[in-house]
């Protein structure tokens, strides 16, 4: 068994850096490269969400102690947190839900490749969840989400995606559940924090 070499902070940051700008300027080219790698969940998990989703959370707090006229330090603590539970819980939920619809549309079920769709489908919504954070009069940019679905859509035309006439049915449903359940999340942790 190969053991894999670590990777430090600066080095998974270019990669991170990379891979983003692959998947804005030319995501067919990055899904073709992405599909042929070899990676685990946790690997796409450790070295492309957790670190979009810490840069999210760190910008709500950071926002949270500059825009608000009181430094009240436990409150953007705590929207912090609600952040980062809502985008994480929401990726792995997404996953899990993509993973067991998978038989449903005719494809190998992998749960390689639904951490593929799910986690590198969602990088619009985690540039612009930190966008809007750290600039709130920017509320507009909200409508690039609707990238994740193209690249959604790109994503399932893969080798191992589903037969042609259930492609768009099952970037759709990647789409909804990644755009849906770390809403949802969010709008339940909200509740539980203000009660």
């Amino acid at each position: 068994m190969e053991s894999k070499q670590p990777v430090n902070t600066v080095q998974m940051y270019r990669n991170l850096g990379a891979r983003i700008k692959g998947l804005v300027v030319s995501p067919v080219a990055e899904w073709q490269k992405i599909h042929r790698e070899s990676t685990t969940f946790n690997d796409i998990l450790g070295n492309f969400a957790l670190p979009l989703i810490g840069l999210v959370a760190l910008g709500t707090f950071l926002s949270h102690m500059i825009n608000q006229q009181a430094f009240i330090f436990e409150f953007a603590l705590k929207k912090a947190i609600m952040i980062f539970s809502a985008l994480f819980g929401g990726t792995f939920l997404s996953w899990f839900l993509v993973y067991r619809m998978m038989k449903y549309f005719r494809m190998v079920t992998s749960r390689e490749l639904a951490a593929k769709l799910t986690i590198y489908s969602s990088a619009p919504l985690y540039l612009v969840s930190l966008i809007s954070v750290l600039i709130p009069e920017f509320f507009f940019v909200h409508i690039f989400v609707f990238y994740s679905l193209y690249l959604c859509y790109i994503g399932v035309r893969g080798p191992a995606g589903p037969p042609p006439e259930r492609q768009l049915g099952f970037a759709l449903f990647v789409f909804v559940a990644l755009v849906i359940v770390p809403y949802l999340l969010r709008i339940v942790l909200f509740y539980l924090i203000t009660v």
